[in-house]
């Protein structure tokens, strides 16, 4: 357990190091929330009526934080490590994939939650944007959320042989994610069957639920088919990152 620490301990500091990983985890949230709430800000419409339309724009303004972090951070990083050696290197110590997996996932939890929290700054102080909701289901969906993307980052480097691959594979699902969730578009402007077939994509189920938390302010309970897909999409996709992990 020392040697986990220690792990983390040291993944802490080389995120910090790395001006990829903090343009993907904190520049490009805020960077994008003051470009939808300046631009789309009322864009969202149709909920309760005395509800914020602004407040949609924020939800999908954290879920992209939430990606970003777990999916775009995590692939930069991990995959150019993985090429240089540094994980092989590890395999010959007493660390075990696990002790690796969730190291990396709780760096990469505590980089979300400092991004989300920097959003939310951004978002009251600059727009007077409050959020509704219930402030433990919303850290419980980020911490869901989060597992969930940072397993989709895993596999993504897992299976990938060169860092440019991995890359590029983490941009397309990272924008066919973005579009079709409702982060940035409403769903009422799809066609029908588009709208049907954003609902396989985990992040659309994040953004409803969310979105039923700070703008509807609703309770999980009111959207238990949403969370009861959104966990099992995590548990599949967890097991897939641990599954398909590799040293090099």
């Amino acid at each position: 357990m020392k040697r986990f620490y220690s792990f983390f301990a040291m993944q802490c500091v080389l995120a910090s190091r790395s001006k990829i990983a903090l343009f993907w985890s904190f520049v490009y949230p805020v960077a994008m929330l003051l470009l939808m709430l300046s631009v789309f800000g009322n864009m969202h419409k149709g909920g309760a009526s005395d509800a914020d339309p602004r407040l949609a724009t924020l939800t999908g303004v954290l879920v992209l934080t939430i990606m970003s972090g777990g999916i775009f951070a995590l692939v930069t990083v991990l995959a150019s490590d993985l090429q240089s050696g540094v994980y092989k290197r590890l395999k010959i110590t007493d660390l075990r994939p696990l002790h690796v997996i969730f190291a990396l996932m709780l760096r990469q939890y505590a980089i979300i939650i400092i991004g989300a929290i920097l959003v939310l700054l951004a978002a009251k102080l600059l727009f007077g944007v409050t959020p509704n909701g219930n402030i433990a289901s919303t850290i419980f969906l980020t911490t869901i959320g989060s597992i969930l993307f940072c397993s989709i980052g895993f596999i993504i480097v897992n299976v990938c042989a060169r860092p440019p691959a991995a890359t590029a594979i983490a941009n397309m699902v990272f924008l066919v994610m973005l579009f079709l969730s409702g982060s940035t578009f409403p769903k009422t402007f799809f066609p029908a069957w588009l709208t049907n077939a954003a609902q396989i994509l985990p992040a659309s189920h994040l953004f409803d639920l969310l979105q039923g938390q700070l703008y509807y302010g609703e309770s999980l309970l009111d959207n238990t088919k949403s969370l009861a897909i959104l966990l099992a999409m995590c548990l599949v996709l967890l097991i897939a990152a641990i599954k398909t992990f590799k040293w090099k």
